[in-house]
């Protein structure tokens, strides 16, 4: 490896001021997503029946927090919330929200997919407009089915929407070991796949499947499918949109000890060039040369202590310069400014 000193490395380095400002007197629980649509805006996604970031002094009253969706404008002024337990009407008495939100993820049609990540319940994924109308909802709360289930899905974590095919790529996720595909506007299943493109089976030997949880998917500018594969320390890369069956393509592993994995999500840089990774309990951001396959250094995310669970990068986004956003759990909203490297 080569550190980050090196002129041919992009660089991202803490911003000062806040990407977001919550409007006066409200709060949020632990920040587990951020996304930038295509318009500038910020979004952010967090754990509404906790409470874990706000201003100094804060009180803890629940008409004080925001809902669980928070949108800002570009200059980080607070817009719109909604969302939480009350949002949508209940289903055979059981709230059709997540208990613990996990992550946000906006698609080409300026549609969001909210995802939840408790293992007993958050058994759903559901699509919405951006003033929060629901739009489609694969899965069901409170009901699991395995990895062979085309209707139920295990605790799922992200999504890619091909909006030309009108197919969803969801990992599945946090009880489940795959990678899981559905018609966009039905909900209705089409295919699956686990760790090299195998057919998912949690009994399969642990290098041989995805671990628990399969936790973010992504399309780089290649045009290649990235999966993090967390707590199996590894990113896998297949080419799988638009083709019947995927085909693994390369990997890999970012190995350092800890107890939640080590590539929890990833982005990509402007010119193309360069992959970050999030190796998100240890606060450091991997940078992988995408031509040559190779890692050549890190950054610490601010303040970043390896193995410091309370300064959790959980997931990040970039924006249209390519600034990282940062969702720490217990810090909230943060940026870093991207600087490409000089060849």
């Amino acid at each position: 490896m080569t550190d980050q000193a090196s002129l041919a490395l992009p660089h991202f380095v803490a911003d000062p001021v806040p990407p977001v400002r919550l409007p006066p007197g409200r709060t949020t629980g632990s920040i587990t997503g951020v996304a930038v649509t295509p318009d500038g805006h910020i979004w952010m996604l967090h754990i509404a029946s906790n409470m874990a970031w706000g201003p100094a002094g804060q009180s803890d009253d629940p008409a004080a927090r925001l809902g669980a969706v928070v949108e800002f404008d570009a200059d980080g002024n607070y817009l719109q919330d909604w969302g939480g337990p009350d949002h949508l009407p209940r289903v055979d008495d059981l709230q059709q929200w997540p208990m613990q939100e996990e992550t946000i993820a906006f698609d080409d049609e300026n549609t969001v997919w909210v995802f939840g990540a408790d293992t007993s319940y958050d058994h759903a994924v559901q699509r919405f407009t951006r003033d929060g109308e629901l739009l489609l909802r694969i899965g069901r709360f409170g009901e699991t089915g395995g990895d062979a289930s085309e209707s139920l899905l295990g605790c799922p974590t992200d999504a890619w929407h091909d909006v030309a095919r009108r197919e969803v790529f969801i990992t599945d996720g946090y009880v489940n070991h795959r990678v899981a595909v559905f018609n966009s506007d039905t909900g209705q299943f089409i295919r699956s796949f686990g760790a090299y493109g195998k057919v998912p089976d949690g009994q399969l030997p642990l290098a041989d499947r995805f671990n628990n949880p399969v936790h973010a998917v992504s399309v780089g500018p290649d045009g290649l499918m990235y999966i993090s594969d967390r707590k199996n320390d590894r990113l896998q890369v297949f080419d799988a949109v638009g083709k019947a069956e995927p085909v693994f393509i390369r990997e890999m592993e970012f190995k350092y000890p800890s107890p939640f994995g080590t590539v929890f999500n990833l982005a990509f840089t402007p010119d193309g060039k360069f992959l970050a990774v999030n190796d998100g309990t240890n606060s450091r951001i991997w940078i992988v040369d995408l031509a040559a396959w190779q890692c050549l250094g890190h950054v610490m995310a601010p303040d970043g202590v390896l193995g410091d669970m309370l300064l959790t990068l959980h997931k990040f986004c970039t924006d249209a310069a390519g600034n990282l956003l940062l969702a720490r759990t217990s810090r909230g909203v943060e940026r870093m400014l991207y600087t490409p490297g000089k060849d």
